[in-house]
């Protein structure tokens, strides 16, 4: 299937799922949500949490990162939800286990979900125990 190309000034409002290939915000692919420590993540986050602090190892050294959560959850792509800002984890596989939080968008500066707008590929995230910054490498569709 062709990809769906979303461009311009656009606002998308109410539940709705986008078919086709992948969903691409002026020209950029979208991120939607996934499982908080499962599949292939969106970013690597550039250290791991040191928590318990030096001399103890980390209790969860992944380094790997999940976008599980989006604030407006209204619009889907192959049955996942698109990120409009939102939660994310890092963490090993199966447990990511250190909250942290997807940014505004600043690579798509015109299509939005009710105002908001949508994240996609090369947008950051925080991890918030460290402040460390993660760009999301990978869209998940």
């Amino acid at each position: 299937m062709a990809d769906l190309l979303l461009s311009g000034m656009l606002n998308l409002k109410g539940t709705l799922e986008l078919a086709g290939g992948l969903v691409k915000a002026n020209n950029v692919e979208v991120l939607v949500a996934g499982q908080r420590g499962a599949g292939l993540s969106h970013g690597k986050a550039p250290a791991p949490v040191p928590i318990p602090p030096p001399p103890g190892a980390p209790s969860d050294p992944g380094v790997d990162v999940w976008i599980f959560q989006s604030f407006n959850s209204t619009v889907s792509a192959g049955g996942k939800k698109i990120v409009t800002q939102g939660m994310c984890a890092q963490g090993n596989l199966g447990t990511a286990t250190w909250p942290g939080m997807v940014q505004p968008s600043t690579g798509n500066p015109g299509v939005t979900i009710n105002n908001i707008p949508i994240n996609v590929k090369g947008d950051m995230g925080l991890i918030l125990p460290t402040g460390a910054p993660v760009p999301f490498t990978e869209h998940g569709q």
